[in-house]
């Protein structure tokens, strides 16, 4: 980039017609420094990201009041649309996901088999969060089912909550270290194979603590509890933290990878 210049990168709807636009404005045809198109069957033609090297400030806002109907968002300081990962990843419209949506989904669904496919490019703290969400909705149930006195309950319970903790383990890289270990010691109660004990638990004010805590975190929306690296793409997490990892959740999501 040239000295005294001023980078803006934007997400653009119907790029092709704001470059036609664009070449007709000698000030801005000077400005683009590139375009980036996507080949999606969904997308082709109507999404890209455009970057511009202006020369001053009044030129930014000038484009930007010339253009807001194309602008869909200013996305200059959001690495997932820097030239590295859109050559890995795509546009992030066709991976990112609302973690709201995914809940609403799975509550929908109940405990039926939900395929889940993840994309390389997708936020390693969502993903892990969904993880979590669903082994919690299945620990839910076979708490009832302990209730009821059912002979596997107590089993399948334990192996929940090693996947819970597992899940957990791994996101310490992109969650707060003290709010997992909280967590992870709060699902240890279920790994003990006691089933008198386990009862008085899951009948007491902290097991519905503890499910209060495990939502709130699941829910929590401030960033208060995510560390630096916690949107690192999830292919990039993988390869570094999971690679040569074999317990079954990690195979999964080596499964579910695409």
């Amino acid at each position: 980039m040239k000295k005294g210049t001023l980078k803006r990168r934007y997400l653009i709807q119907n790029p092709k017609e704001v470059i036609v636009h664009l070449a007709t404005t000698s000030s801005y045809k000077q400005a683009i420094h590139q375009l980036y198109l996507e080949n999606h069957p969904r997308h082709t033609d109507h999404f890209g990201v455009l970057t511009f090297q202006f020369s001053a400030l009044d030129q930014i806002n000038a484009f930007e009041t010339d253009a807001k109907l194309h602008i869909i968002k200013n996305v200059s300081d959001d690495k997932r649309y820097k030239n590295r990962y859109l050559s890995l990843f795509g546009l992030p419209l066709n991976y990112d996901f609302s973690l709201h949506e995914v809940f609403k989904k799975c509550e929908m669904i109940g405990l039926k088999e939900l395929d889940f496919s993840f994309s390389h490019g997708m936020s390693t703290q969502k993903v892990l969060k969904v993880l979590l969400y669903r082994e919690v909705q299945f620990l839910e149930y076979e708490v009832v089912l302990l209730l009821d006195d059912d002979a596997k309950a107590l089993k399948n319970l334990s192996k929940i909550a090693e996947n819970i903790r597992y899940i957990l383990g791994i996101g310490s890289v992109v969650f707060d270290s003290a709010l997992i270990q909280c967590l992870q010691k709060a699902f240890e109660v279920f790994l003990h194979h006691d089933r008198e004990k386990l009862l008085q638990f899951v009948q007491s004010p902290h097991y519905k603590t503890l499910l209060l805590d495990i939502r709130f975190f699941l829910h929590e929306q401030s960033g208060f509890y995510l560390l630096p690296k916690s949107e690192m793409p999830l292919l990039f997490f993988m390869k570094k933290h999971l690679k040569k990892e074999e317990f079954r959740i990690a195979k999964r999501l080596k499964r579910a990878l695409y």
